[in-house]
């Protein structure tokens, strides 16, 4: 494997993952998407093209390798601290969502944390995967990316409209229970079958659409007004899915 050297901030390779990073548009047009740090790169199945800091030994197998300073590593991660390696990696095929046991769907989620660990407790918990409408923020986003740790790309995904959320939830024989601090306790809900749990946005909730359609569950709390959207989401997960 032929290792190569790039010193510039202005060379076309950097300039891609840069693009990459921070334009959804050039992304999905692309159908690649940047990761960055050991633990990502080494259990990306396919990798592209792998950047590796000068004298630290790449990790993973990559159909080319390039050297590079710690400058460049910063500005194509963003991160003031990088990890020694970042790589471009396929975008991974948009998943049916047929014959899972349990799905997880996003509706609005706007902050990329809180999208990223949702589908890795979804992922820890069992769940079969998750269906992001198209107002939710980019599952590749490199925030998202990172509190995933991974779990975006073995976890099937979806994005569509609520039009297709419902037929997911009717043609698959889906039990749709929407998050909603107005719902019934958790511990009132039992014995649910392929249960689809539905969240919200961070400040607006479930859209009204779905609050209508489907019923409504909360998780009982004492001392403060509010769980954060991706707190709520793994606690309901759990206790949905114990029997998964």
């Amino acid at each position: 494997m032929l290792t190569k050297e790039i010193n510039s901030l202005q060379h076309p390779i950097v300039k891609t993952f840069v693009k990459l990073r921070t334009s959804r548009k050039f992304r999905y047009a692309q159908k690649r998407v940047v990761i960055a740090g050991i633990k990502q790169v080494v259990e990306a199945p396919h990798i592209e093209t792998l950047l590796v800091k000068k004298g630290e030994p790449p990790v993973s197998l990559a159909k080319e390798v390039f050297v590079v300073t710690d400058a460049i590593l910063k500005k194509i991660t963003g991160l003031e601290t990088p990890e020694p390696m970042a790589a471009i990696v396929p975008m991974p095929d948009w998943s049916p969502l047929t014959g899972k046991n349990a799905i997880l769907a996003l509706d609005g989620i706007s902050d990329p944390g809180n999208l990223g660990t949702l589908l890795r407790s979804a992922l820890a918990l069992g769940w079969g995967g998750a269906f992001l409408t198209e107002t939710c923020v980019d599952p590749f986003n490199d925030k998202a990316l990172r509190s995933a740790k991974g779990a975006t790309f073995n976890l099937p995904l979806k994005i569509g409209d609520i039009n297709e959320l419902t037929a997911l939830i009717r043609n698959e024989n889906f039990t749709p229970l929407v998050a909603d601090m107005g719902g019934a306790p958790l511990s009132e809900v039992s014995n649910i079958s392929k249960p689809l749990l539905i969240l919200g946005n961070e400040a607006k909730g479930v859209s009204e659409e779905l609050k209508e359609r489907y019923q409504k569950i909360s998780v009982p709390i004492q001392g403060i007004e509010s769980l954060n959207v991706s707190a709520a989401g793994s606690i309901l997960m759990y206790n949905l899915g114990r029997d998964l």
